[in-house]
């Protein structure tokens, strides 16, 4: 990897206590779950090998902790939180549970995953600006190293799905993502899933 080119590992949190009783989170501020403090760790044995520089996070309780646990483990600094890798916000959806969206707003969660048109209630924070704030996080991210996890949310994979092209198969779990290039020009280039079942050596793959 060239010395101008950034490479960042992009990570969804953790499992939230939202995330148990599939309520929409927006930008609610849920702790992790004991699962999601598993995750964490496991996350950071799994980046042992990786030659880390730094840890990015969205500055949310359950993405800073995620972060937090790896930076930790892995002898770095603390997260560095940026509010712009907040996840994108519903006033009214927030705290509801997924079958309670869906019976009131047919359609809406999915439209919400695929940055379709959403017809709710102008309280949706508006996916272009959305996007163009993650978008603005994930260059200031890469400015922390060379290589640099970052931890933010399940939004911020529907942005990189429409960056990039390349979605990754199957959605993304908690503590699951992909690995992007950040090009000299600040272009966002798809890489590998990061699956959260893999062994230790996963990440080792070449661009």
């Amino acid at each position: 990897m060239g010395s101008d080119v950034t490479e960042l590992v992009v990570v969804r949190h953790g499992e939230s206590t939202w995330n148990v009783e599939s309520r929409f989170t927006g930008q609610a501020d849920p702790p992790l779950s004991e699962r999601g403090q598993g995750q964490a760790a496991d996350l950071a044995r799994r980046c042992a090998a990786l030659h880390i520089d730094a840890v990015v996070t969205s500055d949310l309780d359950r993405a800073f902790t995620t972060g937090l646990v790896v930076s930790s483990r892995l002898g770095l600094p603390p997260p560095v939180p940026l509010p712009s890798l907040r996840e994108r916000w519903n006033r009214t959806l927030e705290g509801m549970v997924s079958p309670d969206i869906e019976a009131r707003f047919p359609g809406v969660i999915a439209a919400w995953r695929e940055a379709r048109p959403v017809s709710l209630p102008a309280d949706f924070e508006d996916y272009d600006a959305f996007a163009a704030r993650v978008t603005d996080g994930l260059i200031e991210a890469a400015g922390h190293g060379g290589r640099v996890l970052v931890v933010a949310h399940a939004g911020v994979f529907v942005v990189l799905d429409q960056l990039t092209g390349a979605a990754v198969a199957g959605g993304i779990g908690n503590a699951e993502g992909r690995r992007i290039m950040v090009e000299p020009d600040g272009r966002l280039v798809g890489g590998d899933p990061v699956r959260v079942d893999e062994p230790c050596g996963f990440f080792s793959g070449g661009w």
